[in-house]
């Protein structure tokens, strides 16, 4: 259970994930051993994890790729997730409900070309039905992991 402390550390995080464990203490009230001792617990008990997010315009992608993944029957979707995952193109793969995937998945590529010759390369595997391709052209909010911290338990 995360109690008011914990919560603090979390919204701070969110809102600065460079912030030291000195500005943590002084903005919470209490002292840095406690501030950096509860961070490290949290990291290590997988409550949160601080990344960079880089801007892949910047490195020279010019798309990002949201790709519908649909699976043949008795496919062991799992696996297949887990055979994208390795592939170092894909930056995100997630397992699905719905009446249209298994898995979707998002690349990027430097450009078309790159992009079609990595589909064609899915399309030969036999676990693989169909591929719905979309391009992301546009992102207008990038808080997936920030939830409200008072939904926080």
């Amino acid at each position: 259970m995360l109690d008011e402390v914990d919560r603090k550390i979390i919204i701070l995080l969110q809102e600065n994930g460079r912030i030291t464990d000195v500005e943590l203490s002084k903005k919470i009230g209490v002292s840095h051993d406690t501030a950096k001792r509860r961070r490290r617990k949290l990291e290590e008990e997988g409550y949160l994890k601080i990344q960079a997010l880089i801007d892949p315009c910047k490195f020279g992608y010019t798309s990002v790729f949201l790709l519908g993944i649909k699976l043949v029957p008795g496919a062991d979707v799992r696996k297949t997730a887990e055979k994208l995952a390795a592939h170092r193109d894909f930056v995100f793969v997630a397992l699905s409900l719905g009446p249209t995937h298994a898995i979707i998945a998002v690349c990027t590529a430097q450009d078309q070309l790159t992009l079609t010759r990595l589909t064609e390369r899915l399309r030969t595997w036999n676990e693989i039905a169909e591929i719905d391709m979309n391009i992301i052209y546009e992102v207008l909010k990038e808080a997936f992991h920030t939830i409200p911290v008072n939904s926080l338990k």
